[in-house]
């Protein structure tokens, strides 16, 4: 997205808003844009950067935002501490898409050098080496031997398996069973180890996110890819926003899972809950407001216990990773997670959260580490397929193996691929 693009987007915003607040009540974000407990609407904070840019594609109109930023830093806190989780997009009567202008307006920060490459440098997925590459070349976690992309046509493969980043790194048992039921259902199946490219959003490179999907939709169609079986609701929500996706049928896994007659594994549930009889919990993905994933899910639980959360379906709150908030405010990336993870679980009565997103599920597995002394403050969680398959997320190898990366022999490598 260039400077030009980017305005337009914003500008737009600005002058579709009515300034109703329909965005703010829900948002704290909103609710201190304008300042000290002074909301503004998506709208009023897209206003004051289309004016201060006015347009000119030219270091006058770099200046001038960074001029606003040094005069009102309450903006860029604002932009930066937004988690884009769409909620806002929902309730607008206006239409405006909140997540596009606000990465859009990342990306004026990026180009008035108000932002740069600091915290970003590990999640360049479009690089050869990021965070999850180099995970699994020091760990030793390869796919060589199933049918990937780059020989999908060889293996006369019409479908692609996209685990995501999280699931296909941290989880490399699990990826490998859900990769075997796949064929077994039929399927003629590769997969892809690929980012769907969201961390470049958050970071401001919007251009480079999307030259990094149109690229890999661009692979997918070259091998003769006709479905896309998606693991996660991000990555679908990044190819269904891809110039060319229509070219493919893009499937939430749990669909196929419903289809098949999957059934939670009652052992699994039980250990996972650490009762028995546990009353479980769907946790929505904001990226999965029309329900194409926790639609089926809610089918194969269907025969467990469960209670929804105060928030879910399309009302469904952030788990505190989105947006790449935690590189300027930590403690709201927590405060939304305990939110999410202990507090509306527990008033709804929950043993069990189930969370449809592995990076959700990563989120909430790094605030549980961060509680002090260990401490559990609420019920235990999960992702979907741990309750389904054998395998699962080992979260304090996962952690023990990403904090031993920079200490042994490969250390000074990533810190100079990496840092």
């Amino acid at each position: 997205m260039s400077w030009n693009t980017a305005f337009e987007v914003v500008s737009a915003a600005a002058a579709a808003c009515r300034g109703c607040g329909a965005c703010v009540p829900r948002c704290e974000v909103l609710a201190c844009a304008g300042g000290a407990d002074e909301p503004l609407s998506v709208g009023e904070v897209a206003a004051a950067f289309a004016d201060a840019a006015a347009g000119d594609d030219g270091e006058a109109a770099r200046a001038a935002v960074a001029a606003l930023a040094a005069e009102r830093p309450e903006l860029v806190l604002a932009v930066r501490r937004c988690c884009m989780d769409g909620f806002c997009t929902l309730v607008c009567p206006d239409g405006i898409d909140a997540r596009g202008v606000f990465s859009a307006l990342r990306v004026l920060l990026h180009e008035a050098r108000l932002t740069g490459d600091d915290g970003f440098t590990m999640t360049r997925v479009d690089q050869e080496w990021h965070i999850f590459s180099a995970y699994r070349a020091v760990h030793g976690i390869f796919y060589n031997d199933l049918p990937s992309l780059e020989n999908a046509r060889a293996w006369g493969a019409d479908t692609l398996f996209f685990p995501g980043c999280s699931l296909v790194s941290y989880a490399p048992e699990l990826t490998r069973e859900v990769f075997a039921w796949l064929q077994e259902q039929g399927a003629s199946v590769a997969l892809s180890a690929d980012c769907c490219g969201s961390p470049l959003r958050s970071g401001g490179f919007a251009d480079r996110c999307e030259a990094h999907k149109a690229a890999l939709v661009s692979r997918a169609r070259e091998a003769g890819i006709k479905r896309v079986v998606f693991v996660c609701p991000g990555c679908r929500d990044e190819w269904e926003t891809t110039a060319g996706a229509e070219a493919f049928e893009l499937v939430a896994l749990p669909e196929l899972l419903a289809a098949a007659g999957a059934r939670p594994r009652p052992e699994k549930v039980a250990a996972l809950a650490g009762c028995d009889d546990p009353v479980l919990a769907m946790f929505d993905s904001c990226h999965d407001r029309d329900g194409r994933f926790g639609g089926p899910l809610r089918r194969i639980f269907a025969d467990c216990q469960s209670v929804e959360l105060g928030h879910h379906g399309k009302s469904a709150l952030c788990c505190g990773a989105a947006g790449a908030v935690s590189l300027v405010d930590q403690p709201l990336c927590d405060a939304r997670a305990h939110r999410v993870l202990d507090e509306e679980p527990r008033e709804a009565g929950a043993d069990l959260v189930v969370a449809n997103c592995p990076t959700c599920a990563y989120t909430f597995a790094a605030t549980r580490r961060g509680d002090a002394a260990g401490a559990v403050a609420g019920p235990a969680f999960c992702q979907y397929l741990e309750l389904l398959f054998e395998a699962g997320f080992d979260w304090s190898g996962v952690f023990g193996r990403l904090e031993s990366m920079w200490s042994g022999e490969y250390g000074p490598w990533l810190a100079q691929e990496l840092l």
